[in-house]
């Protein structure tokens, strides 16, 4: 059906662990941020000192290096192409203008790992890039692994302006105002693998390509994570994606009655492509959905602009109190295909009005989340 980058290699750490292993320390070799000022007391402002740090840093084509303790900054932190990594959790960017809270990553190979980013509460849910606490501008081989982000004005992590191939893996991202990890902008050959969402006040992990778009979002495989308790939004959504590997993932309690998993094309006032070639297989989703919205544990939909093409959902297990299991509906689904998916305490397994939808019954074997 689809060819996915990042199906080899060992599973990413397991994603109920990361907070106790991001705890741990992590040796680093680099420029220190105390060789350039750098002095992480909780009160000294760092923003000169990272900038300085970061310059050396790429010019010696070595990592900088956050030590152990509370590092305020107060303006953006900008990776070109430079390695940004620190100790492990105990090691702490906080932003304290939360209007200038972003690190962007540009350039060739450029990562963020081993720290954690947290800072000055918002007053209200934010949008602009400044306030989401790492944005990918069109960067190459970028790397986002083991960050801890505590609550964000805006998102946790997105992209922008076609980045390809990038890991972000084994991250901790809680709190967030908006989405947790929001993939956009033309993102191209992405792997989300192994990380914590939970408590975002929008989608946990999201693939989204407006309408205005290049082109869609494409070659995104999310798989071994665990996404739970979204206070707004869905837990796990494809909004304009192609080429979409969404497996093993664990997607729990959405607090906003929404559902756990959403494959749609929108219209409104931000309208969004439409979908192709999307795999959700063996997952399993608990608790999500409701009454007041209309939706179940799984919502696949067009508004009728743009077809949604190939969307199979295989293997997956679905595990209601009350609430409806799997809704399809909207003439321009073309090519769903529902496979032995186990639906159990729902009030309605199936809602499908689609007319180009397959159903294969759940009868018996293996499906949903496996801790990696």
């Amino acid at each position: 059906m689809m060819t996915h980058d990042f199906r080899s290699g060992a599973p990413g750490l397991i994603a109920c662990a990361l907070a106790s292993f991001l705890a741990t320390s992590h040796s680093s070799v680099g420029v220190n941020l105390t060789d350039h000022g750098g002095v992480c007391n909780g009160a000294t402002d760092n923003s000169a000192a990272i900038a300085l740090g970061l310059a050396d840093a790429k010019a010696k084509n070595l990592p900088l290096v956050i030590p152990t303790g509370q590092c305020n900054f107060s303006d953006i932190i900008r990776l070109d192409g430079v390695k940004l990594t620190g100790n492990g959790a105990s090691s702490v960017l906080y932003a304290t203008n939360w209007q200038r809270s972003a690190i962007f990553m540009s350039g060739a190979a450029p990562s963020v790992s081993n720290v954690k980013l947290t800072g000055v509460s918002a007053p209200s849910r934010q949008a602009p890039w400044e306030m989401t606490k790492i944005t990918v501008f069109g960067a190459t081989d970028f790397v986002i692994d083991r960050v801890v982000i505590e609550g964000s004005p805006a998102a946790g992590i997105q992209t922008a302006q076609a980045p390809t191939r990038g890991r972000i893996t084994n991250n901790v991202v809680r709190n967030t105002l908006s989405d947790g990890i929001h993939i956009t902008g033309v993102a191209s050959h992405i792997l989300v693998e192994a990380n914590l969402v939970e408590y975002t006040g929008d989608d946990g992990i999201a693939v989204v390509s407006y309408r205005s778009d290049a082109g869609r979002v494409n070659n995104v495989t999310a798989r071994n994570n665990v996404v739970r308790n979204n206070r707004f939004g869905r837990n796990m959504s494809v909004v304009g994606g192609s080429q979409v590997l969404y497996q093993n993932n664990l997607m729990q309690n959405n607090l906003a009655g929404l559902a756990c998993l959403y494959i749609a094309q929108e219209g409104g006032g931000m309208p969004t492509q439409g979908n192709d070639d999307v795999k959700v297989e063996r997952n399993t989703l608990e608790n999500c959905g409701g009454p007041a919205a209309g939706h179940a544990a799984v919502m696949i939909f067009s508004d009728g602009n743009e077809a949604n093409n190939n969307i199979w959902l295989l293997y997956n297990d679905i595990r209601q109190s009350g609430r409806a299991g799997i809704r399809v509906y909207s003439p321009r689904n073309l090519g769903v295909r529902l496979e032995a998916n186990r639906i159990t305490g729902a009030s309605l397994p199936l809602n499908v009005s689609s007319p180009s939808t397959t159903v294969i019954p759940y009868t018996s074997g293996p499906v949903g989340y496996v801790s990696p």
